[in-house]
């Protein structure tokens, strides 16, 4: 297949918007609209492409490689396939995908892949075992590309549709991320340093391929050789690129099918236009938090963390930013009610109560005087003014640290929103040079993976180095000892004393400060395409940029009508 690369935009007949975690956008150029239709819709019983927005983004780079964070929307998922599907939507239960089964040893400390026979790379090379262990072997080699931090010892194959695994240490509770690992082709990475290549031209075992690529524009279409194209009706899939400004008027025009981001008034300007088939779905996946860069005095801190969080009013933040969507985090963190059950019950009637009071005395103790300013001054002379790093495009954030700023005043600290670019944002949060961020945290499978997340010592960088994870920098052997404690033991009970170890360690140290809960952004179309995820048939977690439920989604639509 060739593809065609421009850097021509395309034109885009959309004005203005406004989002949150991801953003949608896109334009006039035949894929959107009322003009196109599917199966019996369309004239010619062509089978209209699915239109997404998945992420905000001014341009597009020919960035395909799923094994970093920075890979375009779709890589994963419709490009490159999981050996075995997780989703959280149906937490412990994996559904074979390139492999048939993985299966444990006894202490698991390694893993055995049987893969499907007669899978093929999309240039028409067999996948094979070697793919596999290759894949196992870079990531092990090359850290940036194991944002799982997976403690990878060694690979093997056993046969071409057998690969092992081993690891350093059990890892039975990291079943779904390693069963999520999308397979890379020896063939065509195995000369490069794959932490830096971006794999232009990407060869998959997926459903589809890159057929044109713009940096306003990228298309996949279905892959001729795909090992399950019975199963996938979608023929074309179109992602262009957006902003905030442009976001709601397209979505209000009906231009994606498909997308993934807060929109103000939901009701009036998408369900309005069309009630009959504009539809949303936003179920809780996460956190939304306010990270301080704990590598950075004073926020060690840990008085001082406490006295933030006593200044925030989280009900604000709900109700003023985000419109009551986002209802306030739980002081453990987790998302409720769908972490409920995993509640320490000491701690299940916990809320956070803003007391400005406390704070200040808690400040006032810990050695933070007022300056003449109204500004405290820590205790090494520095006066506490920071800047508060926000993604300009993303409105409800901008509020929300705009109301953190009014709150943080009442308490003699100076937080300074600053908008930027998102790619300007990315790079700060994960090479620390940030003092105050807001960030989001995905639930995953079970409490351990969000926890993981941002608490996990396997993430540890040095400061200004990128981290893959755990971007407050939160590094303490009593949380890891916790980690060590839920990774080693397949007993519920166990995983469950470690969970609450954890809850314990969040509500009290504050590694990050929790905000709001963080729904799963779902917006969608069912004039051209049904099967979709929703509340009565929750199959998968249903935002375009949600991996692997992207796939799930993907090969469950069928035309309309």
């Amino acid at each position: 297949m060739t593809i065609r690369r421009t850097t021509t935009a395309v034109a885009t007949g959309v004005i203005a918007g406004a989002l949150l975690l991801s953003a949608c956008g896109g334009g006039d150029d035949g894929s959107g609209g009322e003009g196109g239709g599917s199966g019996d819709g369309q004239p010619g019983g062509e089978v209209r492409p699915v239109t997404i927005h998945a992420t905000s983004a001014n341009q597009f780079e020919t960035q395909f490689n799923p094994l970093l964070a920075t890979y375009n929307q779709g890589t994963r998922g419709f490009i490159y396939e999981p050996l075995t599907v997780f989703t959280a939507m149906d937490p412990g239960n994996g559904k074979p995908w390139l492999a048939e089964s993985m299966e444990f040893n006894e202490d698991g400390t390694a893993v055995t892949f049987s893969l499907r026979p007669d899978v093929t790379w999309s240039d028409g090379e067999a996948f094979t075992a070697d793919d596999v262990v290759f894949t196992f072997e870079t990531m092990r080699d090359e850290p940036a590309t194991n944002a799982g931090a997976l403690p990878i010892a060694s690979a093997s194959a056993v046969d071409d549709l057998t690969a092992e695994v081993t690891f350093d240490s059990p890892v039975f509770a990291l079943e779904p991320s390693i069963g999520n690992i999308t397979p890379v082709p020896e063939h065509i990475f195995a000369d490069e340093t794959v932490a830096e290549f971006t794999n232009p031209e990407p060869v998959g075992t997926g459903p589809f391929v890159l057929s044109d690529f713009t940096q306003q524009l990228y298309t996949l279409e279905a892959n001729p050789s795909y090992w399950n194209a019975d199963e996938v009706d979608v023929q074309e899939v179109r992602y262009p690129a957006s902003t905030t400004q442009t976001f709601n008027t397209s979505l209000q025009a009906g231009e994606f099918d498909w997308s993934g981001g807060f929109v103000a008034n939901i009701d009036q300007i998408f369900v309005g236009q069309d009630p009959e088939h504009n539809h949303y779905w936003y179920p809780g996946d996460g956190l939304v938090n306010l990270l301080v860069n704990l590598q950075k005095e004073p926020f060690s801190d840990v008085e001082l963390r406490k006295a933030i969080s006593l200044a925030i009013d989280r009900e604000a933040l709900s109700t003023t930013a985000m419109q009551g969507y986002n209802p306030p985090a739980h002081p453990t963190g987790l998302p409720l009610p769908a972490f409920e059950s995993f509640l320490e019950p000491d701690r299940a009637g916990d809320t956070f109560t803003r007391d400005v009071e406390q704070a200040n005395s808690i400040l006032d103790a810990a050695g933070y005087e007022e300056g003449d300013d109204g500004v405290r001054v820590a205790p090494d002379g520095e006066r506490m003014s920071y800047d508060l790093h926000i993604p300009s495009d993303w409105v409800d954030w901008v509020s929300i640290a705009t109301l953190l700023q009014e709150q943080l005043a009442d308490i003699g600290i100076e937080a300074a929103p600053q908008g930027v670019s998102f790619e300007a944002w990315l790079q700060g949060r994960n090479s620390g040079t940030y003092s105050m961020t807001i960030a989001s945290a995905v639930g995953g499978a079970s409490p351990y993976f969000l926890y993981r997340a941002f608490m996990s010592s396997e993430y540890q960088v040095e400061p200004g180095e990128d981290a893959a994870q755990n971007f407050n920098r939160w590094y303490d052997d009593t949380t890891d000892d916790y980690f060590d404690a839920y990774e080693a033991s397949d007993d519920e009970a166990e995983r469950l004393e470690a969970i609450h170890g954890l809850q314990g360690i969040v509500a009290e140290q504050l590694p990050l400060i929790p905000l709001l809960q963080s729904p799963n952004w779902f917006q969608y179309r069912t004039e051209f395409w049904e099967g979709w995820p929703s509340e009565d048939n929750p199959y998968a977690l249903p935002a375009p940029y949600q991996y692997p439920d992207n796939l799930l989604v993907i090969t469950n639509l069928t035309p309309a009508g």
